[in-house]
């Protein structure tokens, strides 16, 4: 059984603690692993903690974007934040080196068979892959003895692990350390032992050189024993990087890229650092070719172009060089790193400061902090760059639409149907802008208008859950219950695991005097606000 699965096990066992516990240690050395933030965040969500839910359910959607379930947890986790443990979204610093996350700086990225990890070497990054929990079998010989003795100390290792990771307590690791030796001792080729070893090693290391020796040593065993291990490579190399074995390091990026060929994920991480290199070393047309062989596709595709922007710069094409940076911006934006992409979008206005496309991104950019931090002085900015976008185009439908949704957002209900009707006048059918209008006039209790354009929208987009849940409101508001139950029928038919069109029936049946079907509604709200784990 894997360290994942163990946390999802203590979860369904209702020890939530303990499995945030194993759940936190999995990101800890596998930092993209989406099914692990996810199911980290339920737990922490049970033991109350969702504010840092919420962060993980974040992390999660930057490496499965389009994951329903995540984005399903993350706004059931979004209604119900207070404070906790500090976990740190995943945010790359400039260099392309994550942020801390938990005070651990982790990357990481997927093999074909398993999760492989990278843990921080002093300035850069390792990988390891994810050891698995085994089971013992029957004694049948002294090789079957020292095989179980070995698996037991591995699982008490990772049992350590988990909790030394989690509570930061470096006693503990230096204890998981000697587990790790013990099942080295009765079993050399033991690979998931020795890549635990490197883990351990580099994240206790990282200013200790006789210790990233010592992990350089781990690593070599470990090839010996699987030599097509691209996450091993990648911790070899980042190693020798660390000790200022620079063309011995690229040799090992080259052997990590060989082995990785169908994982963009990995292949803009290797890229980068060979890139970074080759920079160093003053080899610029080398690295330029590094950056430039970066996956579109790739979530370093954005550090790639911002690096390529520099080298256009420094080389006098500064055109070339600002559409370099702007499409840099753009790839932050899409792949929701939005600090980075707020830091290009400032760096272009600085140079084109009438650019209208730039300032309507930077205020999209600041618009998606604002869903993540609730904080009106980005609303406020977004609104200025906003501002400069329709004061550049009057008639772009979607500069007109997200000033209106922004000062919706500011509670400037009046202003914000101003620039609604605006682009409806412009697209009189746009589905967006006739329920955000719907919604605004609701706030402004204008509910017989508000109804019109829901109505509007049940006409062009009937499969649309919540323009149904919105005219269901005002006819209970309106104490038509009859008529409010077919609406929100409609919505439960459109959208059967929406549990807030469940609550608004249950509270239409008790006003209908029908309170068992009322308490079953109620339940089955309850039952999907539970978040999934998996």
């Amino acid at each position: 059984m894997s360290t994942f699965q163990e946390g999802i096990r203590l979860y369904k066992e209702g020890r939530y603690a303990e499995a945030v516990e194993k759940l936190h240690a999995v990101t800890i050395v596998e930092s993209t692993n989406h099914k692990a933030w996810n199911a980290l965040g339920v737990a922490l969500s049970k033991t109350g903690d969702n504010e840092q839910s919420v962060v993980c359910f974040e992390n999660a959607l930057q490496f499965d974007g389009a994951n329903k379930t995540y984005l399903k947890n993350l706004d059931r986790a979004k209604t119900k934040r207070f404070g906790g443990i500090r976990i740190h979204p995943l945010v790359e610093g400039k260099s392309g080196d994550s942020k801390e996350i938990n005070r651990f700086s982790s990357q990481t990225i997927l093999d074909k068979a398993q999760m492989q990890t990278i843990e921080p070497v002093m300035t850069e990054t390792s990988i390891i892959q994810a050891p698995n929990y085994v089971s013992s079998g029957s004694v049948l010989s002294d090789n079957d003895i020292n095989e179980d003795q070995a698996k037991e100390f591995m699982n008490r290792a990772l049992s350590l692990f988990g909790q030394a990771s989690y509570h930061e307590m470096p006693d503990l690791m230096q204890e998981t350390l000697s587990y790790i030796e013990k099942a080295i001792s009765i079993k050399p080729d033991y690979y998931d032992a020795w890549q635990l070893k490197v883990s351990i090693l580099i994240s206790t290391g990282l200013n200790n050189g006789e210790v990233l020796v010592e992990a350089l040593d781990a690593c070599e065993h470990a090839l010996a024993i699987k030599p097509d291990q691209a996450a091993m490579w990648f911790n070899k190399a980042g190693i020798l990087e660390s000790l200022g074995r620079n063309d011995e390091a690229i040799s090992a990026y080259n052997q990590s890229y060989l082995n990785s060929s169908d994982e963009p994920m990995r292949l803009g991480l290797i890229l980068m650092k060979k890139g970074a290199i080759l920079e160093a070393a003053g080899q610029s047309a080398q690295a330029l070719e590094a950056y430039g062989q970066v996956p579109v596709q790739d979530r370093f595709f954005g550090d790639a172009m911002e690096r390529k922007a520099e080298f256009l710069m420094n080389s006098g094409e500064d055109e070339l060089a600002f559409s370099t940076l702007r499409t840099a911006g753009m790839s932050y934006l899409k792949s929701s790193q939005y600090e980075k992409a707020l830091q290009v979008f400032d760096h272009l206005l600085s140079i084109n400061t009438n650019d209208d496309e730039i300032s309507y991104n930077k205020g999209v950019t600041l618009l998606a902090l604002y869903e993540r931090n609730q904080s009106k002085d980005l609303l406020e900015d977004a609104l200025q760059n906003f501002d400069i976008a329709v004061q550049a185009q009057p008639d772009n439908m979607s500069y007109l639409i997200q000033k209106g949704r922004c000062l919706l957002d500011l509670g400037r209900f009046e202003e914000g149907l101003q620039y609604l009707d605006r682009a409806l006048w412009i697209n009189p059918d746009d589905g967006i802008t006739l329920m955000n209008k719907g919604i605004a006039l609701y706030q402004l209790s204008r509910h017989e208008e508000a109804l019109r354009y829901f109505d509007l929208v049940c006409s062009h987009y009937p499969e649309h859950s919540a323009a149904w849940i919105m005219k269901s409101r005002i006819h209970l508001d309106w104490k038509q219950y009859d008529t409010a139950l077919m609406d929100i029928e409609e919505a439960i038919r459109r959208s059967e695991d929406e549990p807030r069109a469940f609550d608004q029936r249950a509270i239409i049946l008790r006003a209908l005097g029908r309170e068992k079907e009322a308490d079953e509604d109620e339940k089955k709200a309850r039952n999907l606000l539970e978040m999934t784990p998996e």
